[in-house]
């Protein structure tokens, strides 16, 4: 009997106390450690409707008058030239938040026309402002796509419907006439170009001038100018144009303006100026408003102050600076860098006039670098993923194999006290069970330090799992951020505020997130290390 317990026990206990010194090579403190470019994951985005909870309009004001009332929820009623301010207000109580927005359904139309749009990461507040104009009225409808990405949720979306009603306005006469000083024959042709005219205009014209053509459906005035024809030795010839609606005739605007004969010569004359604002990657033309009183003198325009900016040119014979801004214009991301140009205009007569024009050129992402950022980012976290996944699934296999072992030797144990108690009743020889006592005490002895120790590795294996469970959604949190925007083709997706702080703050935990990597890639090492996990793991690839 004893000898049949013995070897009972024995089978019983024998899987928690031998062990293979074989260990497979591990590829995934490799994967880790290796951290190069890999071919993205095709993994497709759910987006969610956003609840009325989670985003709302906290504030629309119309020409800086709070509205507590509206259409609905998310559709709202505008007038053309009305000034809109909304102010949304995310209700997430992620730490961080991506903004994403487009318009009209389409992911290529993101820049407006007489709008501006911010997210305050801090608040997370989405603040719109807008000024529709008559295009805009025209089209009547506008909807805004907005697009929330947060650790607590999915991808998820709000739709603000704007209905803009298209309102008349007096027509605007936009090429209205300095005064002009002639000394000489001269052929004047003006057609004036109006905006929020519509079709249905009158023209009307008031002149001491004998004009040789106009017309009240145009606008346009011909006159072939012959100071032998006049008389006096200076001669002041007043214009008057005014355009009205035919329908609505209080809608109105006036062009006035002087014809002068004239033997005196006169400087270049400047417009007003107003400031340049440019964008770095962009191309632009600014037409100098210049012109000299004196018709047909000619004007020679020239950059008197310091060097031109890179990339600016002037062209004297249209008027006009042009200017490609590269995306090195300004150091800091969210700044500006600013101009203060010297022009000066000078006629045959040298007589001259100068001006200052103030350049503003706006900072903005290199598309293309914020692209390849993207793509190095992305490719290393999903080695990383892929790292972290190898590890999880290998100890949550040595976890659930390591609760089996638990449960044979709790059968161990009890085996033992089982045959303590039949030696203790079945045996009247008291050397033989003195003997066979003392040898079941110290198996029993031997049996409790193994628990020990394999509960101290399981705790330790438990403990690891968790890490690696709380920085495998850490990564994926990051990743799926950067899946946004990993397959787009359009380049202003790379030119967000929200891009460059994704791109910042994955980089700034960077460091943190590698030594994170780090630990748990020693600490895995340690732990397949040991006998037993290398026996689990063998014959886990067997």
């Amino acid at each position: 009997m004893l000898e049949i317990l013995t070897l009972i026990f024995l089978n019983i206990s024998t899987p928690s106390l031998f062990f293979s010194d074989s260990l497979a090579k591990d590829s995934t403190l490799n994967m880790i450690k290796n951290i190069d470019t890999m071919s993205f994951k095709n993994d497709s985005i759910e987006i969610e409707k956003i609840k009325e909870s989670q985003i709302k309009i906290i504030s629309f004001k119309v020409n800086r008058n709070q509205i507590y009332k509206q259409k609905g929820d998310n559709d709202i009623r505008i007038n053309e030239r009305d000034t809109l301010s909304i102010i949304l207000q995310v209700n997430d109580k992620s730490e961080n938040i991506i903004f994403n927005y487009y318009f009209n359904e389409n992911p290529n139309f993101r820049n407006i026309e007489n709008g501006k749009i911010l997210f305050d990461k801090t608040s997370k507040r989405i603040y719109f402002d807008f000024i529709p104009n008559n295009d805009q009225a025209i089209n009547k409808f506008l909807t805004w796509n907005v697009f929330i990405n947060s650790e607590l949720n999915n991808l998820l979306r709000y739709d603000l419907f704007i209905e803009i009603n298209n309102l008349e306005y007096p027509p605007i006469i936009i090429n209205k006439q300095i005064d002009k000083i002639i000394r000489e024959k001269f052929s004047f042709s003006y057609s004036p170009i109006i905006s929020d005219g519509g079709n249905n205009l009158i023209f009307d014209l008031q002149t001491n001038a004998p004009i040789d053509f106009f017309s009240p459906i145009s606008g346009k005035i011909n006159w072939e100018i012959d100071p032998n024809n006049i008389k006096e030795l200076e001669k002041t010839y007043d214009f008057k144009l005014k355009v009205f609606k035919q329908n609505k005739p209080e809608l109105f605007d006036i062009d006035s303006f002087k014809i002068i004969y004239s033997e005196n010569n006169f400087p270049p004359v400047f417009g007003k100026m107003s400031k340049w604002i440019v964008e770095e990657g962009k191309s632009y033309e600014y037409k100098l408003p210049v012109d000299d009183p004196n018709v047909n003198d000619s004007i020679l325009i020239e950059n008197i102050g310091a060097q031109l900016p890179r990339g600016m040119k002037l062209d004297n014979n249209n008027k006009t600076l042009l200017f490609d801004v590269d995306y090195d214009h300004v150091e800091k991301i969210n700044s500006t860098q600013n101009y203060d140009l010297q022009i000066r205009a000078t006629d045959i007569s040298g007589m001259s006039s100068q001006v200052s024009v103030s350049v503003v050129v706006m900072s903005t992402l290199n598309p293309q670098k914020v692209q390849e950022k993207v793509s190095e980012l992305i490719s290393e976290l999903e080695i990383q993923q892929d790292g972290l996944d190898e590890i999880n699934s290998n100890l949550k296999w040595i976890e659930a194999t390591s609760k089996n072992n638990r449960k044979l030797r709790t059968l161990g144990a009890a085996g033992i006290t089982f045959l303590g108690s039949v030696m203790g009743i079945l045996s009247t020889n008291a050397e033989i069970t003195r003997k066979a006592g003392a040898a079941i005490g110290a198996s029993g002895a031997v049996l409790s330090v193994i628990n020990e120790v394999l509960s101290r590795d399981d705790n330790e294996i438990k403990n690891l799992l968790r890490e690696t469970i709380k920085l495998q959604s850490n990564v994926k949190v990051k990743y799926d951020r950067l899946s946004f925007y990993k397959n787009s083709q359009n380049p202003s997706d790379f030119q967000n505020q929200e891009i460059d702080l994704l791109i910042k703050t994955i980089e700034n935990e960077r460091e943190t997130l590698n030594k994170n990597l780090f630990t748990i890639s020693e600490n895995y090492k340690i732990i397949i290390s040991e006998k037993r996990i290398r026996n689990m793991l063998r014959k886990k690839a067997l």
